[in-house]
C-alpha cells in the first residue's frame, strides 16, 4: 500500500501549488533525487519534554529514511531562553528540560547538522488555545454505505481567533482469543520424555493493542459564521472491524494551527495519506518555514509548529452499539489437534516445535487426551500486549 502511495506522489510531483508569499516553495524532481533534511518539530503548550525528529529523504529503492544523527538542536524564545535538545535515539531529539509554549512569545528552531550546516525556522507564536468540548460516538452508515460507528468532535472558540485545527488519535482495543485455556503443558524432560499440566504462568486471555492515526486530519472554520466545530468526524470504524470485536478506546487530540501550518498540512493531505507525515515522500511543491542559514536556495522539508493541544478519551463496547450482530471474525483459522498422554514425545513436539497451545484436557479410558490449537488462537500476546494500560476502564 505504501509503495502505491509513493508512486502516486511521484506522478503528482510536477504539479505546481499556489503558495502564499510568507512561505517558501521548492520542487522535488522525480528524476534527480535530492538528499534533503526532513524536520518534524511540534512544540505544544503542555509542560513536557518536547521532541524534534530529523531525517533525510530517501530513494524508492531504499527501505526507509535515514535518521539525521549528531545534530545540535535548540529552541529559543524572544525572552532570551534557550531550550537545548539531546539525541536520545538516532534522529530523535528530546529537550533537556520540560517546557511549554506560552502565548505571546516568539519561538525559533535552530539546527546545526554534523557536517556543519545550519538551519533556522521563522519565528512562530502559539495560536489561541481551544479545548475539545465533547467527543462522542454514534452508530452511522458512512458515505460508502458501510455501517459502523463514527467518532465526532465538538469545539468552540468564543474569542474568534482559532480557525484551523488538526487532529490525531490513539486507539487501544482489547484482544481476547477465542480458545484461551487456564492450563498449559510444561516439558519436564525430553529424555526420558516427561510432561506436566500446569496453570499458565502469564496473562494470555486479555491483551491490548495500540495503533496511531496515520493520516492528516484537518478542519477549518473560516467559512462559518462563528468558530465552532460541530460533528466533525475524526474516525470511522466499520462494524466488521476487528477493533470493535470487544472493548475499544480512542484518545482524540486537537491541535490549533496557524494559517501557515494549516496550509503546509493541507498541501500534504492533498497528495496522500501518509504513515509518516514527512520523510517517506518526494512530493512536488511543499511549503515550509525552515531555511538553510548559509544557502537560502537549499531545499528543506518540514515545519516548525507551535500548537495548543486538547484531548479527550471515550470507550466503546461492541454490545452497546451492535447488540444484534455477531462479532467480527478472529484473524486466524483456529484448527484443532489432539495428542494422547501416553505419547509424550508427540505432546512435546506439539508444544516446542509446532508452537501449539493446550485448550482442553479430556479424560480418556486410560490416558488423558490433550487438544491443541495454534498459539494465536489461545494466547493474546501474539497480537497484543498483556500489560493493561493505566487509563483503561472496564
Amino acid at each position: 500500500m505504501m509503495v502505491k502511495k509513493i508512486y502516486r506522489l511521484l506522478l503528482l510531483s510536477g504539479l505546481a501549488l499556489v503558495c502564499n508569499n510568507c512561505v517558501e516553495e521548492f520542487d522535488f524532481g522525480t528524476q534527480n533525487f535530492e538528499d534533503i533534511l526532513v524536520v518534524d518539530a511540534r512544540i505544544t503548550d503542555e509542560l513536557k519534554f518536547q521532541k524534534v525528529a530529523l531525517s533525510r529523504t530517501f530513494r524508492l529503492e531504499n527501505e526507509g529514511p535515514a535518521p539525521e544523527i549528531g545534530a545540535s538542536v535548540s529552541v529559543t524564545d524572544d525572552r532570551q531562553n534557550v531550550f537545548q535538545f539531546s539525541e536520545t535515539t538516532e534522529g530523535q531529539y528530546i529537550s533537556n528540560e520540560a517546557f511549554a509554549a506560552e502565548s505571546g512569545v516568539n519561538y525559533q528552531l535552530q539546527i546545526t547538522t554534523l557536517n556543519g550546516k545550519s538551519y533556522a525556522s521563522r519565528a512562530v507564536t502559539l495560536p489561541q488555545p481551544t479545548p475539545i468540548d465533547e467527543l462522542y460516538v454514534e452508530r452511522i452508515i458512512n458515505d460508502d454505505g458501510e455501517e459502523g460507528v463514527g467518532f465526532f468532535v465538538d469545539s468552540f472558540d468564543p474569542t474568534g481567533n482559532a480557525f484551523f485545527y488538526r487532529y490525531e488519535y490513539e486507539e487501544t482495543y482489547q484482544i481476547i482469543p477465542p480458545f484461551w485455556f487456564d492450563l498449559d503443558i510444561k516439558v519436564i524432560s525430553r529424555d526420558p520424555p516427561e510432561i506436566d499440566v500446569v496453570s499458565r504462568e502469564r496473562e494470555e486471555r486479555i491483551c491490548y493493542k495500540n495503533e496511531f492515526s496515520n493520516r492528516i486530519i484537518i478542519n477549518e472554520t473560516t467559512s462559518l459564521s462563528e468558530n465552532r466545530v460541530e460533528r466533525f468526524m475524526v474516525q470511522f470504524l466499520a462494524s466488521s472491524d476487528l477493533k470493535l470485536r470487544d472493548r475499544y478506546s480512542i484518545l482524540v487530540k486537537q491541535f490549533v494551527q496557524t494559517p501557515e501550518a494549516h496550509e503546509f498540512f493541507d498541501t500534504l493531505s492533498n497528495f496522500s495519506d501518509l504513515e509518516s507525515l514527512f520523510s517517506q515522500l518526494q512530493p512536488g511543491f511543499i511549503v515550509g518555514n525552515i531555511l538553510s542559514v548559509e544557502n537560502p536556495n537549499e531545499n528543506v522539508l518540514g515545519f516548525f509548529e507551535l500548537t495548543p493541544i486538547s484531548e479527550k478519551r471515550v470507550f466503546v463496547n461492541r454490545r452497546d452499539f451492535f447488540p444484534e450482530s455477531t462479532k467480527p471474525d478472529y484473524p486466524a483459522n483456529c484448527s484443532f489437534f489432539e495428542e494422547s498422554e501416553d505419547e509424550p514425545l508427540k505432546v512435546i513436539d506439539a508444544v516446542e516445535n509446532r508452537g501449539l497451545k493446550l485448550i482442553s484436557v479430556g479424560a480418556g479410558f486410560i490416558y488423558d487426551q490433550y487438544t491443541f490449537t495454534f498459539k494465536i488462537c489461545s494466547d493474546c500476546n501474539v497480537l497484543g500486549s498483556n500489560v493493561r494500560p493505566d487509563f483503561w476502564v472496564d
